[in-house]
């Protein structure tokens, strides 16, 4: 009987820990290869931004409270003391998600945000040479925001190859 109520919780953290990745990458992924290019590709500029700007605090949010779910869930799941080569590559990966994540939605993704409100007001005034440097500037922004969303792909897909090869060895 004692048995089967330790392996309970464990169920249900495992269960938590699998919906969780699977809710976030999921997201990622359908954010990123089909929401934001149908939208870029089928409304105005301007509009464009103004949709994603009310669209990437939900997107942030998500991340940071999957990335925090994941991180927590996998070390009840894989105590230290116990941690072989894979679990080292998969809480890497876990913490490369959630690191790039904040860096994007509390830093850049913030940045970009700013620069695109001020490119469009000069865009407004018609004031041509500030266009300029600040479309300059919000590129390098995007860019770097860019970069970053795909670490956060990137290091969730080294975590989900690792996860199946643990899953079928």
């Amino acid at each position: 009987m004692a048995v089967v109520l330790k392996e309970e919780p464990m169920a249900l953290l495992r269960f938590i820990h699998f919906f969780t990745f699977i809710f976030w990458y999921g997201t990622l992924l359908y954010f990123t290869f089909i929401q934001a290019p149908v939208l870029f590709k089928t409304l105005p500029r301007q509009l464009f931004g103004e949709v994603q700007s009310h669209l990437f605090p939900a997107y942030y949010w998500i991340s940071y409270v999957c990335g925090i779910l994941l991180v927590v869930t996998f070390h009840l799941l894989h105590p230290l003391k116990n941690y072989v080569s894979q679990d080292c590559v998969k809480i890497t990966a876990l913490c490369l998600m959630l690191l790039f994540s904040l860096g994007q939605g509390l830093w850049i993704g913030p940045k970009v945000a700013a620069l695109r409100v001020e490119r469009q007001a000069a865009e407004e005034v018609k004031d041509q040479p500030k266009v300029d440097t600040l479309s300059r500037e919000f590129g390098k922004a995007h860019g770097i925001s860019s970069l970053f969303n795909l670490v956060v792909i990137l290091a969730g897909t080294v975590y989900l190859v690792y996860w199946f090869r643990e899953l079928n060895p």
